[in-house]
């Protein structure tokens, strides 16, 4: 043990260990200050804002909104007009001697040319569709388009037989609700089956497979979250409490989402009330189990299989599309 006063330190005084440097801070010096000691570990771990900066992180993108739908409106109608004229350019290739006034009554007279010119504007409207939202979402949110619409396939293959199943109930309980309400007796979609018996298979094949498909993309893809999105907004805002986007943002969506569903299909069967109204309980399921499992594919298949209960009761009726004619009565 050393006591020679020369070689022994002098004992540090705390106030000069705690005094500040006086040497100046270079440019790239950052001051931390760290939390103060907390049996709560987890505290340590948290993010240290700078002074003056909001410690709430940031609002997450509202994908999709309302302006998405607007754009995809503008989408269809452009998409509709380009199939249009490609279709009447290729009857016109086809058939030279026949007059544009011609060509447009052989589409709306034949079926199979009809329903071919709607898939193929459907195909080119995905498409479309898929190419501008892809980029956008992407851009905007590292978002894909398929992120986006919530598509969650998974979801959709891991519940199949029950959403399956939920959709031929819906299909037998709509049947039996129409023998409550007025329904009319020959409505279009009818018609357009009792054409030819090629053509109700094809219309069997397209109400099964692309009809549902891009109903679900405008409905529950887009319209129905950009609805709900407007009333999470107002909550980030605080003009509204979760709650009430439970209670009153969402059921209202699927309220503003069901009319214009419904009254997109009046045409089909004659403008009618009772159907409509059926047609909007279907829509209002559908965008239940849209929202239930947070899958667009999920409400595609209950639409489908909606869809396949109804035209598989057609072809009990008339026994295989062999005698059309029972639909008439």
């Amino acid at each position: 043990m050393n006591d020679d006063p020369e070689t022994t330190p002098p004992p540090m005084d705390p106030s000069a260990a705690q005094a500040p440097s006086s040497e100046p801070l270079s440019s790239t010096t950052q001051i931390i200050s760290w939390p103060a000691p907390h049996d709560d570990l987890a505290a340590m771990d948290a993010p240290q804002y700078p002074p003056g900066l909001s410690m709430l992180p940031p609002r997450p993108k509202l994908i999709p909104h309302l302006g998405h739908f607007c754009v995809f409106v503008v989408l269809v109608i452009f998409t509709l007009i380009a199939s249009a004229i490609a279709t009447l350019v290729g009857l016109h290739i086809a058939m030279p001697r026949i007059p544009l006034g011609k060509l447009i009554a052989v589409i709306q007279q034949n079926i199979v040319i009809a329903i071919a010119m709607q898939g193929v504007w459907y195909g080119v409207l995905w498409g479309v569709c898929a190419l501008i939202f892809g980029l956008w979402w992407k851009a905007t949110a590292a978002t894909s388009f398929a992120q986006g619409i919530h598509w969650n396939g998974a979801v959709m293959r891991r519940w199949a037989i029950l959403l399956a199943g939920i959709g031929i109930a819906t299909g037998f309980l709509i049947t039996i609700a129409g023998n409550f309400v007025p329904m009319p007796k020959a409505p279009p979609i009818l018609e357009d089956l009792t054409k030819s018996r090629a053509g109700a298979w094809i219309l069997m094949a397209f109400g099964v497979t692309l009809a549902p498909l891009t109903e679900e993309l405008a409905f529950r893809g887009l319209l129905l979250p950009g609805l709900i999105n407007v009333f999470r907004w107002l909550e980030q805002r605080r003009a509204m409490t979760e709650k009430a986007v439970r209670t009153v943002g969402i059921p209202l969506s699927i309220l503003l989402t069901s009319i214009p569903f419904a009254l997109m299909h009046a045409q089909q069967v004659s403008d009618s009330w009772g159907p409509v109204l059926l047609i909007g309980c279907v829509s209002i399921i559908l965008c239940i189990v849209r929202l239930r499992t947070g899958s667009m594919a999920s409400s595609v298949l209950v639409h489908a299989f909606y869809n396949l209960t109804l035209f598989t009761g057609l072809l009990i009726q008339t026994d295989g599309f062999r005698h059309l004619q029972k639909l008439k009565g």
